[in-house]
């Protein structure tokens, strides 16, 4: 029996080591790709870094590589990324980066930049290459440094996925509760993890649990998506699916929504989340109490 412990320890413990191994393999990946879009131009980085498959939102999902192919406007394009946080599922097949980014002409740096933040998440192919499948990004005005790249708090935990559980019933119980008297910040409460980060467009990374469930406790999901997308790779799982949104403060707002969970205790977290907004040509609806001209 005691013999058996010291096999599952080993196992564990060599599991852990060669996903801390794909974890840098992930981090060399996404070097090798910002030195390729400072110095090549984003076309041809997301070209050689994109997997066939990849997903881009533009704003809506489309296929990455048929996006840049068709852009010829931004072949002089010049992106600079910096990461700010990275992990990988604990079989090594899948991980994320995430961070600020800067795009700008060739030749003009700082002139008619556009800044914000993106997370890209990272596949393992079967030639043993990482591939980004899924590439997503909010766009804010220029901030400091000391706002825009604070890591997530606590360390880059590792839980095996022991059972195999599937993250899809948590993803679908937050989806309805974001649809109850709840509202976002209270499915958020319930499923996000204490060292959750959230991406919106116009808006710093939110960072905290507590931070995050006191700017969503506004917004209301006005109906159950009609498609999500999850993918699962052991103890970490994507889902993401077009949103919308009341906003008790500025009306309607539409979206994509993506949520990258891992499994900590038996239990499902989101760990990161974005919400990319679609741009919404209706003019917010305002509340204002209707005057009671009976009496006059």
């Amino acid at each position: 029996m005691q013999r058996v412990g010291l096999l599952i320890i080993a196992f564990l413990f060599s599991a852990n080591l060669y996903a801390q191994v794909d974890l840098r393999t992930i981090n060399d990946t996404e070097q090798s790709f910002e030195q390729a879009a400072q110095s090549k131009g984003a076309k041809v980085a997301f070209l050689a870094y994109l997997a066939d498959d990849a997903i881009v939102f533009r704003p809506e999902p489309v296929n990455g590589k048929e996006f840049w192919r068709s852009h010829d406007d931004l072949a002089t394009m010049l992106l600079s990324r910096n990461v700010t946080y990275s992990d990988v599922a604990s079989n090594g097949l899948m991980g994320y980066t995430t961070g600020n980014w800067r795009l700008y002409p060739r030749g003009k740096s700082e002139s008619g930049a556009k800044f914000g933040q993106y997370v890209t998440i990272w596949e393992k192919k079967v030639d043993g290459k990482f591939y980004a499948t899924i590439d997503i990004a909010i766009e804010h005005e220029k901030l400091p440094f000391s706002v825009t790249d604070l890591p997530m708090p606590g360390g880059q935990s590792h839980d095996p996925n022991k059972r195999g559980w599937s993250p899809a019933d948590a993803s679908m119980k937050f989806l309805r509760t974001s649809m109850s008297g709840s509202a976002l910040g209270g499915a958020y409460q319930l499923y996000a993890g204490k060292d959750v980060r959230l991406l919106r467009d116009a808006e710093p990374p939110i960072i905290g649990k507590k931070n995050v469930i006191s700017e969503t406790r506004h917004y209301v999901s006005v109906k159950f998506p009609e498609k999500v997308v999850l993918y699962q790779s052991a103890d970490m799982a994507y889902t993401w699916n077009p949103c919308e949104y009341a906003n008790s403060n500025e009306g309607m707002e539409k979206g994509n929504c993506l949520h990258i969970w891992k499994l900590r205790n038996k239990k499902w977290w989101i760990v990161l989340g974005v919400f990319s907004r679609v741009p919404n040509e209706t003019p917010p609806t305002l509340k204002m109490k209707q005057r009671n001209t009976a009496s006059q």
